[in-house]
C-alpha cells in the first residue's frame, strides 16, 4: 500500500501529547473510526467501507487513484472489532455496522475463494493492483478470520448472514487445505533451516490463518480442520528460536530467517489453536515468545525488526530495525500475552500486556502518545525518537481500538494501565 508520510515538527507534538481524557468510563473512542467508515449502495445492499488514508493536519480522507479508497485488510479489522463490540454493546448500530462490513467482504471475494483487496469508486473492483489480485494473500487471511468472528456471536438475528458468511468459509478452507500439503524441503537463509512451503507462504501468513481456524473449528470441530490446524502450527514451531537465556528469546520468525514487529501473530495463532484443539505444544510456544521476547523486545525500546543468522557457536543478529514503529506492531504482541493470561491465570501475562499498551500512550522511544482518546486517532508511526507520522489512517485506528478494546476487558491490565495514570474503564 501507498505509504503517506508526514513527519512534523515536534511542535505539533501538542495535538496527541496531552490528551484531554473523556468523561466515558473507556478509552475507547470510535469516533475517528466513524469518520473512516461510509456506507456505499451496491443496488439494495450498503456495504460498509473503511476510507485507508486519512492525512494531518486537518484529517481528510484521501483516495488513491492506483489502489482505491477503501480494502478488504481494513474492512475485515473493522468487522473484527464491531463483531467484539457487539458482544458487550449489542446495539442495531453496532449491528448495522456488522452486516454492511460482511456485505462488502462477501462482495469482494472472487469465484475461485480468494479475495481481491482494493475498490475503486463506482463500486468498481481493483483486479489488477498487485496487492488486490485474488490469490492466497493477507487479505484473504484478514477477510476469513473476521468472517469467522462474526460466526461466533450467538445472536438469532445475524443468523442468516452467518450462514451465508460459513459458505463463503467454507470455499476458502478448501484452498487452505491445498497449501503446504507437503511442507517441503527446507530452505536454509543464512544458516538458518526454514520449512519449503514457510520460505514462500511465510510464517506471519499463516498465523493469521490458524487465527481463523481456531475460530471456525468452534463451529465446525471435525477431524479435518484440527489436522489443518495442527499442520499449519506445526511448521511455525520450526521457526521459533532461541530459549529463556539464549537470544532471541523464542522469538518465532514472520518471514524465512526474520522477525517483524508488524502482523506478528504467530504467538496469538499458537495459543488460540493450542487453547481450541487442547495441544500443549502450541501453547507452551506462545507462553514462551510472550513471557521472554516480549521483555526483550520492551527493554530494547520495541523494534521493527531483525534477521537471524547461524553464527559460529551461536545465533547472530543481523539487519537490526529500531523503526519505524507502528500499532499494527504491537497489537499482535498484546494479544498473544492477553490469550497468555487467559489460558494460564498468571499475571505475568497481563502485567506484559498492560506494559506493552503503554507504548500508545507515550512509552516508546519518541515519548509520544500515539491514541488520543479524546479524538479516538491514533498516528501512522513512529520513524525516530524525533520524527512521527500523524497522519492517521485505518490500520493504524483500528489496531489501536483493538488494542484497548482486549485490555479494557481484563481487570488485572486495566491495573498495570492505571500505574502510568492512564486511565481506563474502573
Amino acid at each position: 500500500m501507498r505509504v503517506l508520510p508526514i513527519y512534523l515538527a515536534p511542535v505539533l507534538f501538542i495535538a496527541c501529547t496531552t490528551p484531554e481524557i473523556p468523561v466515558e468510563d473507556t478509552l475507547v473512542n470510535t469516533a475517528h473510526l466513524e469518520r473512516l467508515y461510509e456506507a456505499i449502495p451496491n443496488g439494495d445492499t450498503p456495504l460498509g467501507t473503511i476510507w485507508i488514508y486519512c492525512e494531518a493536519p486537518d484529517y481528510h480522507l484521501v483516495d488513491d487513484a492506483d489502489e482505491g479508497f477503501t480494502c478488504v485488510d481494513d474492512v475485515a479489522r473493522a468487522l473484527v472489532f464491531y463483531c467484539r463490540r457487539f458482544k458487550a454493546n449489542p446495539t442495531h448500530e453496532n449491528q448495522e455496522k456488522i452486516r454492511s462490513l460482511a456485505e462488502f467482504l462477501f462482495y469482494m471475494q472472487s469465484a475461485n475463494g480468494f479475495f481481491y483487496n482494493f475498490l475503486l469508486p463506482g463500486p468498481e473492483i481493483n483486479k489488477t493492483h498487485q496487492n488486490s489480485q485474488a490469490i492466497p494473500s493477507w487479505w484473504s487471511w484478514r477477510a476469513f478470520w473476521a468472517l469467522s468472528e462474526l460466526n461466533l456471536l450467538d445472536t438469532p438475528e445475524l443468523g442468516e448472514l452467518q450462514t451465508r458468511a460459513r459458505q463463503v468459509m467454507d470455499l476458502l478452507v478448501q484452498r487452505m487445505q491445498i497449501l503446504c500439503m507437503d511442507s517441503g524441503d527446507p530452505v536454509v537463509f543464512d544458516g538458518i533451516s526454514v520449512p519449503g512451503c514457510l520460505a514462500e507462504l511465510g510464517a506471519d501468513q499463516v498465523g493469521v490463518m490458524l487465527m481463523g481456524l481456531a475460530n471456525y473449528y468452534q463451529i465446525n470441530p471435525s477431524e479435518k480442520i484440527k489436522a489443518l490446524i495442527l499442520s499449519f502450527g506445526d511448521l511455525l514451531l520450526q521457526v521459533q528460536h532461541g530459549d529463556a537465556d539464549t537470544w532471541p528469546h523464542y522469538a518465532i520468525m514472520s518471514w524465512r530467517n526474520e522477525w517483524h514487529a508488524w502482523g506478528n501473530s504467530q504467538a496469538y495463532a499458537l495459543l488460540k489453536a493450542g487453547h481450541a484443539l487442547q495441544h500443549a505444544p502450541f501453547i507452551q510456544a506462545g507462553l514462551n515468545e510472550a513471557r521472554f521476547f516480549y521483555p526483550y523486545c520492551m527493554e530494547k525500546g520495541f523494534m521493527n525488526g531483525f534477521k537471524v543468522a547461524q553464527g559460529t557457536d551461536s545465533l547472530e543478529m543481523l539487519d537490526f530495525r529500531p523503526f519505524p514503529q507502528i500499532a499494527y506492531g504491537i497489537r499482535p504482541m498484546v494479544f498473544a500475552s492477553l490469550e497468555a493470561f487467559s489460558i494460564t491465570g498468571d499475571t505475568t501475562y497481563a502485567e506484559i500486556a498492560g506494559n506493552l499498551a503503554k507504548w500508545f500512550f507515550g512509552n516508546n522511544p519518541a515519548a509520544q502518545a500515539m491514541y488520543d482518546p479524546s479524538t479516538g486517532r491514533t498516528f501512522d508511526g513512529i520513524g525516530s525518537p524525533t520524527d512521527i507520522n500523524f497522519n492517521s489512517g485505518a490500520e493504524s485506528t483500528i489496531e489501536a481500538l483493538l488494542t484497548i478494546q482486549a485490555l479494557e476487558a481484563i481487570p488485572e491490565v486495566r491495573g498495570v494501565l492505571n500505574k502510568s495514570n492512564v486511565r481506563t474503564t474502573d
